[in-house]
């Protein structure tokens, strides 16, 4: 019993000590909740083995292990130490930067994409303490962090200047935590920002969107959908005046965004590939237009509950075929046949009455590689159409095209357009065209319900004869 006692007072005293030695304010284990790594704020010298087996149970590196040596497991060549934790996950990764220096410089220069969304509530003290180490970080997702700060959108910002692509993106419910002091904090430290997704970030302003825009003119793909408080005409018009080179707009929810906003960027940035205005109330043809003449690389429209898009909309895309068409011409020979898909009467009749004259003839629109994703699955989803439109340098012609709500639209004109761009689907294999929620377009069809009508026709015919 004396015995016990003795070891259980002995136990506290190192206990007391380390909290002396580590204040809960530092290190890694306030981020971490188990076992393992309370241990992380032991002294180095009794924990290195322990750190050591942690490392390497994540990182499968037993074979490394057993060349270089128990005695000189620290001494694992950079390169081969950076291309192991590339294959493990995100958490193992920060959980070695603090093995010992010559592991945290090799990390330094070789980590190059981390992840946070795996992290709890203390994500922004996380951030905050090891943001430093990893001065090369050129991908940095904290996507769904539910209690991200602005002080940790400031230390990567501080620190991480090769940034091009963040994601804040989180739910409504959280996105009041991020303010425009992380908008004013990445303009000032990261100018190479190419990709930033801000959907949900209901706590950002139009001013903050402003800076950022007015700093950042590398921008290529940019999500606001849900940042009722950012997206606005001023805000649109800062963006396609500084940012040319935007590829990808979702401006979705953003109920005050209108026709001069989205006019403006279809005039400033014509290598829009992808532009989603879901739930903008006030958008009307005018958008659709300015986009359909200027834009010619657009691959994506969405255009969900847009009730003021009218046929006039449907014919203007119909239209725009011949813009895409020279544009493409140097670079795509374009079939006579168009891809065997014949335009409808309807659909010639409508061109032919339109006041631009008669369209040419559609060539094959559809790259290789939105074929071959469309093909691979039942359901492609907006995400998997975006990052088809990135890696597609040379595409023209509409891939996806979403009309759920447009209650102003008739058959014949949504028609046309499926005609005329051969990749929009109605189908259940492809769907890429969709009128969900409309009864007036339930007779739209495209070439593939028509191929599998002839077919079974001539299969009962045969059966007949």
């Amino acid at each position: 019993m004396d015995m016990d006692a003795h070891h259980t007072t002995t136990a506290e005293m190192n206990e007391k000590q380390k909290s002396r030695l580590y204040p809960a304010s530092g290190g890694l284990s306030q981020f971490f909740r188990d076992t393992e790594d309370e241990e992380m704020e032991s002294p180095p010298q009794f924990m290195r083995d322990k750190w050591k087996k942690l490392v390497l149970k994540h990182s499968a590196v037993f074979e490394a292990h057993e060349l270089v040596g128990d005695s000189k497991w620290q001494d694992i060549p950079m390169e081969l130490l950076v291309r192991i934790l590339a294959l493990v996950d995100h958490r193992t990764v920060l959980v070695a930067s603090g093995v010992c220096t010559g592991w945290r410089d090799a990390l330094s220069l070789g980590i190059l994409e981390l992840s946070f969304s795996w992290c709890g509530k203390s994500v922004s003290m996380l951030v905050q303490s090891v943001a430093y180490k990893f001065y090369r970080l050129q991908s940095c997702n904290l996507r769904r962090c539910t209690l991200l700060n602005d002080q940790a959108v400031q230390a990567i910002a501080r620190h991480c200047h090769d940034l091009s692509s963040l994601d804040l993106s989180n739910g409504r419910s959280s996105g009041t935590r991020l303010t425009d002091l992380s908008l004013v904090a990445l303009a000032n430290g990261c100018k190479l920002l190419q990709k930033l997704d801000l959907s949900g970030c209901i706590g950002i302003t139009e001013a903050g969107l402003v800076q950022l825009a007015e700093s950042c003119r590398q921008l290529k793909h940019l999500n606001l959908c849900g940042c009722d408080n950012a997206g606005s005409d001023n805000a649109l018009k800062a963006l396609a005046q500084n940012c040319v080179g935007l590829q990808i707009l979702n401006a979705g929810w953003c109920d005050r965004i209108t026709d001069e906003g989205i006019s403006a960027m279809a005039i400033w940035c014509p290598d829009l590939r992808g532009v989603d205005l879901c739930g903008c109330h006030l958008i009307s043809d005018v958008s659709v237009i300015a986009l359909a003449e200027k834009c010619h690389r657009l691959r994506y429209l969405g255009l969900h509950c847009c009730r003021n898009i009218t046929d006039l909309s449907m014919y203007s895309l119909v239209n725009s075929r011949k813009y895409r068409a020279q544009g493409s011409s140097g670079k795509k020979k374009l079939s006579p046949s168009g891809s065997g898909n014949q335009e409808s009467a309807t659909a010639r009749s409508t061109v032919t009455r339109s006041s631009t004259g008669s369209c040419s003839t559609s060539g094959s629109s559809s790259n290789s590689s939105f074929q071959s994703s469309n093909d691979s699955s039942t359901t492609t989803s907006t995400k998997s159409y975006v990052q088809c439109i990135l890696s597609d340098q040379d595409g023209y012609g509409l891939v996806s095209l979403n009309l759920s709500g447009c209650t102003a639209l008739s058959g014949q004109a949504v028609q046309a357009v499926c005609d005329s761009f051969p990749a929009l689907h109605t189908c259940p294999e492809r769907h890429s065209l969709n009128v969900s929620g409309c009864t007036n377009l339930t007779s739209v069809h495209c070439s593939c319900v028509v191929d599998r009508g002839n077919r079974s026709a001539i299969a009962s015919r045969l059966q007949q004869q």
